[in-house]
């Protein structure tokens, strides 16, 4: 029997299981990247301190306003009607972290200006399919590296002598992944911005903030769920249902980012993304909150884990999708089949019975899961 029109019933994809095996397969991503005996070459070397540099010097620049209300504070601590300089010091930076989250913005502005995530998320896609060929060696045409190649039509122009707004604005107007990521940012810029006035705002902050996150989960968890997880809400401090919404929206649009290389050249329509990605919803959301959460936490070396994200990404891709055609004319019956996820894949997923079939060394300890699993 269908639900009324004004009751949701959550998605087959999005699940508590789907969540945690998404966050497993980005954690089980970064270490198999780590195996990957390529990223000993001395270039990748050069581009992980290229990362830590460049983290540290935006974290220094979002900082440093910061830094300097504290410094002026301490100077003109005798002074009475100064004191407000350290409640604008504690603003700013909540403002700046919480609220703009410029660190996971930047990172994620830099695969449109640089090849090397790129060719990072393509190196990873390599070495995963001459793992899996040399366990199945009667399979040498499964391929996603060489077909995604074959597939590529991505030009990162040198901008070397105008200014950064002309490269942005050029960019803007000749790609259509980069006015879409920066629409998408924007508008959840003001999301958030919103929520940073909602809870300054008594009694009403909390029931506004409830009503904001209900209609976001709603057609992700049901409206059971969705109302169960309004009531929480509104029941804790504003701030916190305010970093609730937060890390849901950078979450997702997170794995949107990391996802680039992959739909930049199966060339799904928007509406064929969409269901793409709703189909596997609850997976990429554990996937993308796993790795925005790392850079949240550890902004210092935020570039670099955007790396291992983006390396993980493609063994992700590994799990989520078939191997696509190597030429562009057969894209138009291969994505149909894409955009429903199989289901006897999927619960090959879920059930966590893919580690035993891809030909990896086992992961240390994973012999304990293995036993209880058998028990």
């Amino acid at each position: 029997m269908a639900s009324p029109i004004f009751i949701s019933n959550p998605p087959p994809g999005f699940s508590v299981i789907a969540i945690l095996r998404g966050m497993q397969l980005a954690l089980l991503g970064a270490y198999r990247s780590l195996q990957n005996p390529g990223l000993l070459q001395s270039v990748y070397y050069e581009r992980v301190l290229g990362a830590i540099i460049i983290s540290m010097i935006i974290q220094l620049s979002l900082w440093s306003p910061v830094i300097c209300l504290r410094i002026l504070t301490k100077i003109f601590s005798s002074f009475a009607y100064l004191k407000f300089l350290e409640s604008w010091a504690v603003a700013l930076k909540d403002f700046q972290f919480n609220v703009l989250n410029i660190s996971a913005f930047v990172v994620s502005l830099s695969q449109y200006f640089s090849r090397d995530l790129d060719d990072l998320f393509l190196a990873s896609l390599g070495f995963i399919d001459s793992v899996y060929v040399s366990k199945h060696p009667d399979n040498s045409s499964h391929q996603y590296h060489d077909n995604l190649v074959a597939l590529t039509d991505i030009d990162l122009e040198q901008h070397s002598v105008q200014s950064f707004f002309d490269v942005v604005k050029s960019k803007y107007a000749s790609s259509r992944e980069f006015s879409l990521f920066l629409r998408k940012h924007l508008n959840n810029l003001i999301s958030t911005i919103v929520l940073f006035v909602l809870i300054k705002i008594p009694f009403v902050g909390p029931v506004c903030l409830g009503l904001i996150t209900f209609s976001s989960l709603n057609d992700k968890l049901g409206t059971v769920r969705s109302l169960t997880v309004f009531c929480l809400l509104i029941s804790v401090p504003n701030q916190y249902s305010a970093l609730f919404l937060n890390t849901y929206w950078g979450s997702r649009s997170m794995i949107r980012d990391l996802l680039l290389p992959y739909f930049s050249r199966v060339r799904f329509t928007k509406i064929e993304k969409e269901q793409w990605i709703k189909s596997r919803e609850g997976l990429l959301f554990g996937f993308g909150c796993c790795f925005y959460l790392g850079i949240r936490q550890f902004p210092w070396i935020g570039l670099l884990i955007y790396g291992f994200a983006e390396s993980a990404a493609a063994y992700l891709i590994t799990k989520v999708s078939d191997p696509p055609p190597s030429q562009a004319s057969q894209l138009i019956q291969w994505n149909p089949t894409q955009l429903v996820w199989n289901k006897a894949h999927e619960e090959k997923i879920i059930k966590g019975e893919f580690v035993n079939d891809e030909g990896f060394a086992s992961i240390p300890g994973s012999f304990i899961l293995e036993k209880s699993h058998k028990q």
